[in-house]
């Protein structure tokens, strides 16, 4: 999945369970991207998404979740949802969610 593809904000999103193996380590998720054999870490603001994601997720749901949590307004739950989901995208660990 590439970032063109996320404009949809409604669209559920999942991480890629084939290209990540990840754990919960305190507050923090550890990760293996298993194409490129390279670590993940993702601070405690992420870990948030990425369990979410896990799940499976959409942007507008990432949004949602970081407002609520840290309290950020729309504008910068926004950006930051946007950067993190093209972050996954542009490492390919993003795929449609399974319905």
């Amino acid at each position: 999945m590439t970032t063109n593809n996320l404009e949809d904000s409604d669209a559920r999103l999942q991480l890629c369970a084939d290209r990540v193996i990840w754990r919960l380590v305190g507050e923090e998720v550890v990760g293996l991207e298993t194409l490129r054999s390279e670590y993940l870490a993702v601070n405690r603001s992420g870990v948030e998404l990425w369990q979410a994601l896990a799940n499976g997720a959409s942007q507008a749901e990432l949004v949602r979740l970081l407002m609520e949590r840290w309290q950020l307004d729309e504008e910068r739950a926004t950006r930051d949802a946007r950067a993190f989901l093209s972050q996954l995208a542009d490492r390919e660990l993003l795929e449609p969610a399974q319905q």
